[in-house]
């Protein structure tokens, strides 16, 4: 019996049963049923291509069975001395699925360290580009035993010439593709009047990783100048505020003998006392000033 049966049974039977059953209740999602078949699959060549055809993101979202099938492709890889092959396929499984979670029950420890290691590395190498890079993939039917991976290019119709280039290999023509050893890599792509973009992805044995880079114009970045709404003008720093001049109006309704006096006021007479006492009485009604 194989050291990763062994390893997994019984609590893994257990689960991918589990899972295969829930599934066969509403339509059961092929790929369970090949993540079960690996799991009691002695061969390990055998394992490996189950569960790349599994793995296959184009068939389906990494539900159900797929964080089991991903965990148990590595272990059969760091048993078989892969230990670096394993760490490209976890930190794809992590970017592709970032909550995907370590099974510590299942799976052997170097499985969990692995797995911590490849998070980390994906949290460290997210960019602000990734939101302008849609990344899929050209899965093969079957395993063929190709050890080489490919990254394609892509390019949104921009109307102007795109340079896009891997770091440590070179440029990639926008429609063609280059081979590359299994690992991760850093993709950057420029364009006149767009941003510059950085990514990084994996590249998978067999598997050819297509990047369709999307940068965004820069003109998005220069905000237009806010005027300020029309109105009254806005006082000077440190100006103090005007205040109106005036003086209290006083209105007064006299009789006919004090017509005389009113103009004497108005005049500046002031009314200084002197005189007889008035005729005629009056109201006075003061107003402030306004």
């Amino acid at each position: 019996m194989n050291t990763v049966a062994q390893g997994l049974r019984p609590h893994g039977l257990v689960l991918l049963l589990s899972v295969v059953a829930a599934g066969s209740l509403s339509g059961q999602d092929p790929r369970d049923a090949m993540v079960a078949r690996a799991f009691n699959e002695f061969d390990a060549a055998r394992r490996l291509q189950l569960l790349m055809s599994a793995l296959n993101p184009t068939a389906g979202p990494p539900r159900g069975a797929w964080p089991v099938g991903v965990q148990l492709l590595a272990q059969t890889l760091i048993e078989d001395g892969q230990d670096s092959l394993a760490g490209v396929w976890l930190r794809w499984a992590v970017r592709l699925s970032p909550d995907l979670q370590p099974d510590t029950v299942q799976f052997l420890p170097k499985v969990v360290v692995a797995y911590r290691a490849a998070r980390d590395f994906v949290l460290s190498t997210r960019a602000a580009g990734d939101s302008t890079a849609a990344t899929t993939w050209l899965w093969p039917a079957q395993d063929t035993g190709e050890r080489v991976g490919r990254i394609q290019v892509a390019a949104a119709a921009m109307g102007v010439p795109v340079r896009v280039e891997v770091k440590g290999v070179g440029p990639i023509g926008v429609g063609g593709s280059v081979p590359l050893s299994p690992g991760s890599y850093q993709i950057s792509a420029s364009a006149a009047g767009y941003d510059s973009m950085q990514v990084t992805r994996e590249v998978l044995p067999g598997v050819t990783t297509v990047l369709e880079v999307r940068p965004r114009s820069a003109l998005a970045r220069v905000a237009p100048k806010v005027l300020p709404p029309p109105g009254r003008p806005t006082p000077a720093p440190g100006a103090a505020p005007q205040k109106k001049k005036g003086f209290p109006v006083v209105w007064v309704v006299v009789g006919a003998g004090g017509a005389a006096a009113l103009v004497a006021i108005l005049a500046g007479g002031g009314g200084g006392g002197g005189g007889g006492g008035a005729t005629t009485g009056g109201m006075t009604f003061t107003f402030p000033s306004q």
